[in-house]
């Protein structure tokens, strides 16, 4: 399995997406390497908010409005994380984010790909960032997102 690695950026949301993608050894990353990867990704998909959007990213708060829809879809999508027909990619996240000695992978496979489901009908009214959206904050009123929310904390404050 290849993966590919995006380039370095972004050091507030937790997440780092980059256009430019390098292959990446089969697996997953390191962690330290995966919290680069979330920082780059998320330098670049958050350049077009404003400074009070990035620090209420930071602080896990994620406001219904286009241009934060819009990060979060850049985000997912260039770490390959989400794709516009299907949705997130539940069993990839899981392995890239440490696998089942990091994640109850029995509850966040499904919790992650339920999500997708009861949320696919806004693909149709609001395009593929706005059900990347919704299925995302979907996804964080799950035990998963109690844990996404610990890890990207410790990835934005260096603990990861």
């Amino acid at each position: 399995i290849i993966f590919f690695q995006l380039p370095t950026v972004f050091q507030l949301f937790g997440l780092v997406l980059v256009m430019e993608m390098t292959p990446m050894i089969h697996g997953s990353p390191t962690s330290s390497s995966l919290s680069a990867q979330l920082l780059r990704t998320r330098e670049q998909c958050g350049a077009p908010l404003t400074t009070e959007q990035r620090l209420r990213l930071d602080k896990m708060q994620f406001e219904d409005v286009p241009s934060v829809q819009q990060f979060l879809h850049c985000f997912w999508s260039r770490l390959g994380l989400w794709q516009d027909n299907t949705g997130f990619q539940a069993e990839l996240i899981v392995q890239r984010f440490g696998g089942a000695e990091r994640i109850n992978v029995e509850q966040a496979v499904p919790a992650i790909n339920t999500c997708c489901a009861r949320t696919k009908k806004f693909r149709k009214l609001y395009g593929a960032t706005g059900w990347c959206y919704r299925c995302f904050i979907c996804v964080l009123s799950t035990p998963v997102g109690g844990w996404y929310r610990r890890h990207m904390s410790d990835v934005i404050n260096g603990n990861a």
